[in-house]
């Protein structure tokens, strides 16, 4: 699929957002929009990224590009770089918020949608990470938050795969981090807990028993979270008391235990 031109007309810094039409992504895009920042806006479905061209330049008046482009699909994400390398001249910061989630035994899965998983949660945020470091280093300054989760803490039984790629995001942001430091470019990792998103439903072909929602962060929250953290240029940040909380408590389980107890969880929450 081509990848549109983007156009950036104003001298306003410029921030780049996978994952921008919903969620915490479209969070990001309303809180840099508001602080004056120009947005280039990457998603999959051009009637979302349209919508959110007209909402936001409309209420802020920013200019907001748009990228319609499916980051699992290895063509796209060439024909992406390509375009960063060429014609987006000065990224500020760079969120790689997109990401995706596959819900079940995984012995039953379709391991199609876990390759695309690994592509969209790993391959993509990789790839953009190094293109635009690139850029950032040459200028001497920058910003980069990557989407994690507290999946990234520990193995998660009928989310085995997704699990995984969280712990690689978490790995993989701070070892660049570490090897960046003093260049004028930072790299933060965001680790939310549970968010009030559409994402456990989407993740599993079967219907899930329960999903309380009331115990799950605001994505607006969460943003205002990465936000800041990244204004402090922290490493690692676990947004809420409780999240921190169970990040640690993981390290003083036995494993055996936490696996069971997170399978059991799981288990009794698929309506088969």
């Amino acid at each position: 699929m081509p990848v549109k031109p983007v156009n950036i007309t104003s001298e306003n810094r410029t921030i780049l957002i996978s994952g921008a039409t919903s969620g915490i992504g479209l969070e990001f895009v309303k809180i840099y929009a508001d602080l004056n920042y120009n947005i280039i806006a990457i998603g999959r479905d051009s009637e979302k990224l349209k919508l959110l061209k007209s909402d936001i330049e409309i209420k802020y008046s920013v200019n907001v590009s748009t990228l319609m482009i499916d980051l699992s699909n290895p063509e796209d994400l060439i024909n992406l770089s390509k375009q960063i390398d060429s014609e987006i001249k000065d990224i500020d910061i760079l969120i790689n918020n997109a990401g995706t989630g596959v819900y079940g035994e995984f012995k039953d899965t379709d391991f199609s949608k876990e390759l695309s998983m690994i592509n969209l949660n790993i391959v993509a945020l990789s790839f953009i990470t190094k293109i635009v470091l690139r850029k950032m280093l040459f200028r001497g300054k920058g910003k980069i938050l990557n989407v994690a989760s507290t999946a990234a803490f520990k193995p998660g039984p009928l989310m085995a795969v997704y699990y995984a790629t969280k712990a690689y995001v978490l790995s993989f942001s701070q070892a660049v981090a570490s090897e960046i430091k003093g260049t004028g470019v930072s790299l933060t990792v965001l680790c939310p807990g549970p968010v009030n998103t559409k994402f456990l439903k989407e993740s599993s072909d079967n219907e899930l028993r329960y999903i309380d929602y009331g115990k799950m962060s605001d994505p607006k929250e969460i943003a205002m979270y990465g936000m800041k953290a990244l204004e402090k240029n922290r490493l690692v940040e676990i947004p809420g008391f409780r999240n921190k909380l169970n990040t640690l408590a993981v390290k003083f389980i036995p494993s055996k235990i936490l696996m069971y107890m997170i399978y059991r969880s799981r288990k009794n929450n698929l309506k088969l």
